[in-house]
C-alpha cells in the first residue's frame, strides 16, 4: 500500500535530518539541566519573564498598527488594475472598504470567509447590474470558464512559491499525513496535554519556579496571538481584494475574451496590427470645419514610414496609420468638421464609438465655440453613459496661434510660463479662454502652429500629451474589442451551429465515437 511505504522511502531523508538536528535540540535540556545545578535556573526564569513583560508592553502598539500595517502592505500585494475604467475604479473602491470592515479572521472557521466572499460578490455584481434580479448570476460560461482557468493559475503561481517542497509532495503523501493525524492527533493531543501537566506538578515544589513559569506561558501566548494578528489582518485584507479583483473583472465583462481572442480582434480590425501588441490606438481628430484637423494630421504624419487609407471626403472620414522611429504606433482618424452639414455630428459620434483617443481641434482665431460645446457635450455624454468602457482620453489642440496679434510676430519656441513677449500672452490667454470654454485642464491642452508640415511647431508636446494618455487610450481600446464582441452576431451564431452540426453528424455516423470538438487556444 502507498501509504505505509512512505515512511521507509523518506528513511535516509529523515535519519539526516535527525542527525543534523539533534545536537542543537539535546542543548535545550542540557543548558536547563546545567542551570538547575548552578541554581541558577530561578535567574534564567527571571530574565525570561522581564522579556515576556517587555514583549507584553508592546502588545498594544501591535495591536494597534496590525490593522494599518496589513492594509497598507495588502495594497502593495493586491493593488488596483492600471487598464480599469471608472466604473471599475468605483467598483475597487466598495471592495477596499469591505476590506477595511472585516475583520480579520480565525483562519479556522469557514463560515466567516465565506460570508465576507458572498458579500464582495454581492456588492461587486449589484455595482454593475444595479436594480437586476439576480445580479451576481449575469455572467456567461465562457467567463467563468476563463475566471476558473485564471484563478487556478494564480493558484498553482502561490503554492510553487510558498509551499516547500510543493513540486515533490504527492497528494498521496498529504492523504497519509492526514490519515496519520486523524487515528493519532487525538492521542498525540492527550499525551501533550498529560505531560503539561505533569510539568506544572513538578514545578509545585518550588512555589517561586512554579509561579515565574505560569506568568512566562500567560504573557508569551498573549504576545503571540498579538504578533498573529497582522499576518491575520493582512491575509484577510488580500483575501478580500482578490475576490474583489476577481468579481471584477467577472461583471465587468472583462473575461469575454482571452488575450488571443483580443489579439484577434484587433488583428480582424486592422490587418496591419503588430502580432505582439493588442494593436493601435485610433486617434480621432474632431472639430469645427477650418480648425486645422488636416493641417494637424498632416504635421502629425510628417516623416512617416507607411501611411495607408482612404482620401478624405467631405462625408466620410479619412484614416491614416502612422508608424514612426520613436512614436507609438497609431490610427489617425480625421472625421468631417462641424458646419452646416447637419450628418456631420452624427458622424463623429458614430466614429467616436470606435475611437480610443479624441483629439479636439480648435483654432485659436474661431470666436464662436457654440458647435464645440455642443459636439462635447454629447461626447462626454456618450461616455458616461456607456457603463462598460471607460472614457476615451479627451484632449484639446489649440491651432493657428501664429496668427494671434501681434501678427507680424512669429519667433518660436514661446514660453507660456514666462509671458515677457506680446505673443506668449496672447497665446496662453488663447489656451485659457478654450480651456474655460470647453472644459479642459490646462495640461490636456497644446497650443500649435501648423500652417505647413516643415516649420510645424510643438508638435513633439502633443506627441508626449498623446504619450502620456497612452495607456488610458488602450484600455478604452480594450473594453470597445471586449464590448463589441459581446454583441450578438448572427454570422457567428450560425457558424457555431454549423460546427456543432457537422460535429453531432459525425457522431452519428460512428455511434457516438466522434472526436471531441476542438478546444479554443488557450490563452497567452
Amino acid at each position: 500500500m502507498p501509504a505505509k511505504s512512505t515512511l521507509p522511502r523518506y528513511a535516509r531523508e529523515i535519519g539526516y535530518l535527525v542527525a543534523l538536528l539533534l545536537p542543537y535540540v539535546a542543548l535545550i535540556p542540557l543548558g536547563f539541566l546545567f542551570l538547575w545545578r548552578e541554581q541558577s535556573a530561578l535567574w534564567w526564569m527571571l530574565g525570561a519573564t522581564a522579556c515576556a513583560a517587555v514583549a507584553f508592553l508592546l502588545r498594544r502598539r501591535i495591536a494597534e498598527t496590525a490593522r494599518a500595517e496589513a492594509e497598507a502592505a495588502s495594497r502593495l500585494a493586491s493593488p488596483a488594475s492600471p487598464d480599469w475604467g471608472r466604473r471599475e475604479a468605483e467598483a475597487w473602491r466598495i471592495v477596499e472598504a469591505i476590506a477595511q470592515e472585516t475583520e480579520p479572521f480565525s483562519f479556522t472557521d469557514a463560515a466567516p470567509i465565506q460570508a465576507a466572499m458572498i458579500r464582495v460578490t454581492n456588492a461587486v455584481a449589484d455595482h454593475f447590474h444595479p436594480g437586476a434580479s439576480r445580479a451576481h448570476l449575469r455572467f456567461s460560461l465562457p467567463e467563468i470558464l476563463l475566471l476558473a482557468e485564471r484563478l487556478a493559475r494564480d493558484l498553482r503561481g502561490a503554492v510553487v512559491t510558498h509551499i516547500p517542497g510543493a513540486r515533490h509532495i504527492k497528494i498521496g503523501d498529504a492523504l497519509w499525513l492526514k490519515e496519520l493525524y486523524d487515528q493519532h492527533g487525538a492521542t498525540a493531543r492527550q499525551a501533550y496535554d498529560f505531560l503539561t501537566r505533569f510539568q506544572r506538578i513538578a514545578r509545585l515544589q518550588r512555589p517561586e519556579s512554579s509561579l515565574l513559569g505560569e506568568a512566562g506561558i500567560k504573557l508569551t501566548g498573549s504576545v503571540l496571538d498579538s504578533l498573529s494578528l497582522r499576518m491575520r489582518a493582512e491575509l484577510t485584507a488580500t483575501l478580500i481584494r482578490e475576490t474583489g479583483r476577481a468579481t471584477i473583472d467577472l461583471y465587468s465583462g472583462r473575461l469575454r475574451l482571452t488575450l488571443e481572442e483580443l489579439r484577434d480582434a484587433a488583428r480582424a480590425e486592422n490587418a496591419a496590427a503588430r502580432a505582439e501588441l493588442v494593436g493601435p490606438v485610433r486617434i480621432l481628430l474632431g472639430g469645427q470645419v477650418n480648425a486645422g484637423k488636416s493641417s494637424l494630421l498632416n504635421a502629425l504624419a510628417g516623416g512617416a514610414q507607411r501611411a495607408v487609407g482612404a482620401l478624405p471626403t467631405p462625408d466620410a472620414p479619412a484614416e491614416l496609420m502612422l508608424e514612426r522611429d520613436g512614436r507609438p504606433e497609431v490610427v489617425l482618424i480625421d472625421a468631417p468638421g462641424l458646419g452646416d452639414n447637419a450628418t456631420a455630428l452624427k458622424t463623429l459620434l458614430q466614429q467616436s464609438a470606435r475611437a480610443d483617443l479624441i483629439l479636439w481641434v480648435v483654432s485659436a482665431t474661431q470666436p464662436a465655440r457654440a458647435r464645440d460645446v455642443e459636439a462635447l457635450r454629447a461626447l462626454r455624454g456618450t461616455g458616461e453613459t456607456t457603463l462598460e468602457r471607460p472614457t476615451p482620453p479627451l484632449l484639446c489642440v489649440v491651432t493657428h496661434i501664429d496668427a494671434l496679434r501681434p501678427a507680424a510676430e512669429w519667433a518660436p519656441p514661446y514660453d507660456l510660463a514666462q509671458t515677457d513677449r506680446p505673443k506668449a500672452q496672447r497665446i496662453r490667454e488663447a489656451v485659457e479662454h478654450v480651456g474655460a470654454a470647453l472644459g479642459f485642464p490646462r495640461d490636456e491642452i497644446a497650443p500649435v502652429c501648423v500652417r505647413d508640415v516643415a516649420s510645424a511647431y510643438n508638435i513633439d508636446l502633443l506627441w508626449d500629451l498623446i504619450a502620456a494618455h497612452l495607456d488610458d487610450a488602450r484600455a478604452a481600446k480594450l473594453a470597445r474589442l471586449r464590448r463589441d464582441a459581446a454583441r450578438l452576431s448572427p454570422r457567428t451564431m450560425l457558424a457555431q451551429l454549423a460546427r456543432t452540426g457537422r460535429w453531432l453528424a459525425r457522431a452519428a455516423r460512428t455511434g457516438g465515437k466522434a472526436r471531441k470538438p476542438p478546444a479554443p487556444r488557450p490563452e497567452a
